[in-house]
């Protein structure tokens, strides 16, 4: 039977920590390691005393690293200590979660392997701070908009998963807060399965305990989910730039041989022989930005592994072409509509509507052009598991 490890990043913990871990060894079979994020003197001997109980090892940090180095340290011990014959069950050190919450996860590893399983808590209720409501609808939403699926709570600490996405794990960066969001956002790029089990939600004190900072690590976690999008808008702006330089240089260079031999290479001169010279010009210059642009977007901003010549490419290259061409067709049709119905200038509707096909462009792309989806535990996706209530947990940047 596959071994199974409880990992608890812990930064200043409660005293209750070791009640919290004794309810777990009384419901679940396990090795529990629990890493001292840079606690300090004054919380020794609450780590002392997890390390003189049974099947409990403490991990130290000498300084705090923040919880996703925490994890990590935890995730090594387990790869070198079991390889990827295990199961792991990660949560947070303030006694929110509850243990037979925690067998429910580790059941739907063994249901679905290959997954990630998270701990999904409620935020609809009363109780529930504002600051935990309004921080995970904003990070499901731009999840959902970028990563390609909804999660009701991206931030939970509360996760399990076989030692099979151990090594993806410790490959993520990151290293406080913003890390559980990056694994989420691998898990979606890489098609790994992510399935939600409802859990019960506690909060005491208001949450008063998290080490949260809500300024700087929510500018974190919006950093780790803006990174694709950001890296799509920059090879999107270098891309504009080059097909504005390329469609100079060609239309000078066609202008210079419609001067030198009349209207060779067109089929009209004067007014009507600089429409087709401007078109030539236009589709040359998009041709190649839409080729250097393609070849980004797949090497970096999707991380589409292989070349040019390999499995797949051609069918991404024809979807990224029909991808260019709808795009024109709608930029050209709604430009039309808005500035008709709105009676604007064109050059203003086409900034508001290309601006919308921007946003559905990296969409489309990220989930269809560079599909990049694996099969894993014999599905793929998103499943969502009806479970008990919801419950939730903290943790230290």
């Amino acid at each position: 039977m596959e071994r199974t490890y409880i990992i608890i990043p812990a930064l200043e913990p409660e005293p209750g920590l070791c009640g919290q871990i004794a309810g777990l060894r009384d419901k679940i079979s396990s090795k529990i390691v629990v890493v001292d994020d840079g606690s300090g003197a004054d919380y020794r001997k609450i780590f002392d005393r997890v390390a003189g109980m049974d099947d409990c090892l403490v991990l130290r940090h000498e300084e705090n690293k923040g919880k996703g180095q925490a994890l990590k340290t935890g995730f090594r011990y387990v790869r070198e200590s079991a390889g990827t014959d295990c199961r792991i069950l990660c949560l947070d050190c303030d006694g929110q979660h509850l243990p037979e919450d925690g067998v429910r996860l580790l059941e739907t590893v063994e249901e679905c392997p290959g997954a990630l399983i998270l701990g999904g808590r409620d935020f609809t209720g009363k109780e529930v701070p504002w600051k935990s409501r309004f921080g995970n609808r904003v990070s499901s939403v731009i999840f959902w908009l970028f990563g390609g699926m909804y999660l009701g709570d991206t931030q939970t600490g509360f996760r399990a998963f076989d030692g099979s996405l151990l090594d993806l794990m410790l490959q993520t960066p990151g290293d406080r807060f913003e890390y559980e969001t990056r694994v989420l956002l691998v898990c979606a790029q890489q098609g790994i399965p992510i399935v939600t089990e409802k859990i019960e939600t506690v909060y005491v004190n208001d949450n008063a305990g998290t080490h949260f900072r809500p300024v700087r690590d929510s500018i974190r976690v919006m950093g780790a989910l803006f990174q694709g999008p950001g890296r799509f808008v920059l090879t999107s702006m270098v891309c504009t730039l080059l097909d504005l330089s390329l469609f100079w240089i060609f239309e000078k260079a066609f202008e210079q041989i419609q001067i030198l031999r009349g209207s060779a290479g067109f089929p009209y001169a004067g007014n009507e022989g600089q429409f087709w010279r401007i078109a030539a010009a236009t589709v040359a210059a998009r041709v190649l930005s839409a080729a250097v642009n393609f070849a980004l977007n797949r090497s970096w901003v999707f991380h589409k592994p292989g070349k040019p010549g390999t499995a797949g490419w051609k069918g991404e290259a024809f979807r990224y072409l029909l991808l260019c061409v709808g795009t024109m067709a709608a930029s050209s049709l709604s430009v039309y509509a808005v500035s008709s119905f709105f009676h604007t200038e064109p050059a203003a509707a086409k900034l508001i509507c290309d601006g919308v096909l921007f946003f559905f462009s990296y969409r489309i792309q990220r989930i269809w052009v560079f599909l990049n989806r694996r099969k894993v535990g014999g599905e793929y996706g998103v499943k969502e598991q009806e479970g008990r209530g919801q419950r939730s947990g903290k943790h230290d940047g």
